[in-house]
């Protein structure tokens, strides 16, 4: 590894960045992974961008799926972004409130809010896949703070508000 690649990554590490749980149904079969690379990229078409470190396992199926659920995660789903984001994590248990759209999708119905969606594009960046997915429909939740991720850690803004407003 590079000394630019490790100063790159210590810098977005340090960079907090919201945390997403991306479903997808692929043969009758629900996959999720946790992601921190969501960003907003167009209002017309309504799209969003993220990143996939691999093309296979949930990454693959999100690649294959015809749709899938961007579900925005609160501050009380850190065990939920755990689960999909380490393998063998339990998933799509009962009590985690998930339930199947019309369309077939995974949806979590905790999620403050989550966007069903498609691929428009993606490219290939090194081992990674950039993914350009338009938006088809917006689902809103319950009305939660977001959760962050940073240096390996899930924040709480709420938490961070209250102690500058005790200073």
């Amino acid at each position: 590894m590079s000394q630019l690649s490790d100063d790159f990554r210590t810098a977005f590490r340090h960079h907090p960045a919201g945390v997403a749980l991306i479903t997808a149904t692929v043969d009758d079969v629900p996959y999720g992974l946790t992601i921190s690379s969501l960003a907003s990229l167009s209002i017309a078409p309504v799209s969003v961008s993220f990143s996939l470190s691999k093309e296979s396992g949930a990454a693959g199926a999100v690649l294959a799926a015809p749709s899938f659920m961007i579900h925005m995660l609160g501050e009380e789903h850190e065990e939920l972004a755990n689960n999909f984001a380490h393998p063998g994590a339990p998933r799509f248990t009962p009590d985690q409130n998930f339930q199947y759209l019309p369309t077939g999708e995974p949806y979590f119905a905790g999620a403050p809010v989550a966007f069903r969606s498609s691929i428009h594009s993606s490219v290939s960046v090194g081992g990674s896949r950039l993914i350009a997915a338009e938006v088809h429909e917006i689902i809103q939740g319950p009305d939660h703070q977001h959760l962050l991720h940073q240096n390996r850690k899930y924040l709480r803004l709420s938490a961070l508000l209250a102690d500058l407003q005790q200073d």
